[in-house]
């Protein structure tokens, strides 16, 4: 007699237990600690706003942007014409002198045309002076506010650049976490068919020796048929009508 491990000459082959699969979850990448591009966004964002409008509303001072030596230059230029006529009234004075005329109303009449004249002189070197001076303050004035200007809208454009990369990096992020979830349910739907087919391996293993002997599906649900048992004056009228030799 056969043991109970053999049969037909050969060894059943014992199920293999199926190994759990297990997964150990994948960290996600993480920002830098040092620079955090969604607070670079903001801080960015309100620096430019500030820095907008602080250019806009404040006052232009024209006065801080006055080339320190413009009232050096002035002075120095006022110095020279007063210089001037201070020569030509002494100038006159010694002509007076030598006419025997010094004091006279005709060198009071020449004293003061000459003073007026140098006074329009003064005033028309020294106005154009003092008005390209302005006009060269406000200038840089202007050129300075255009700058901030500039200076904050490129502020707020890097602020953008921070938010839009900020953005990728989360959609990125989102994008490999979708997945990292794909490829772990995949490992989990694995393991659970393993252990699917291990759970019913048993059962297989029955059915499979019982379909050689042609009883195959023990284990499927039973239905009711009904049969005709012929007995054995049956099964002995059908053989001898198929022409089985009898001894008797």
């Amino acid at each position: 007699m056969a043991g109970s491990g053999q049969k037909g000459g050969g060894t059943a082959q014992q199920p293999i237990a199926a190994q759990p699969v297990t997964t150990q979850p994948q960290s996600l990448p993480t920002m830098p600690t040092g620079f955090n591009v969604n607070q670079a966004a903001s801080t960015g964002l309100q620096n430019a706003m500030g820095a907008t409008q602080a250019a806009v509303a404040a006052p232009l001072n024209v006065g801080a942007y006055m080339n320190p030596y413009t009232q050096q230059v002035v002075d120095r230029t006022q110095a020279d014409i007063e210089r001037q006529r201070q020569m030509a009234i002494n100038n006159m004075g010694a002509a007076a002198t030598r006419a025997n005329a010094f004091g006279g109303s005709r060198q009071g009449v020449a004293e003061g045309v000459t003073n007026a004249e140098f006074g329009r002189l003064a005033a028309n070197t020294l106005a154009p002076m003092r008005v390209q001076a302005y006009d060269t303050a406000l200038s840089n004035a202007m050129t300075d506010r255009s700058n901030r200007l500039s200076a904050a809208s490129q502020l707020g454009s890097l602020a953008d650049q921070a938010f839009t990369t900020g953005r990728t990096i989360n959609q990125d992020m989102a994008s490999q976490g979708l997945m990292q979830q794909g490829l772990q349910q995949a490992l989990i739907d694995a393991a659970r068919g393993d252990f699917a087919r291990y759970a019913s391996s048993p059962t297989d293993s029955l059915n499979a020796p019982l379909a050689a002997l042609g009883v195959a599906n023990q284990n499927a649900p039973s239905t009711t048929t009904q049969t005709d048992n012929p007995g054995i004056l049956g099964t002995l009228g059908a053989l001898k009508y198929i022409g089985f030799p009898f001894p008797f």
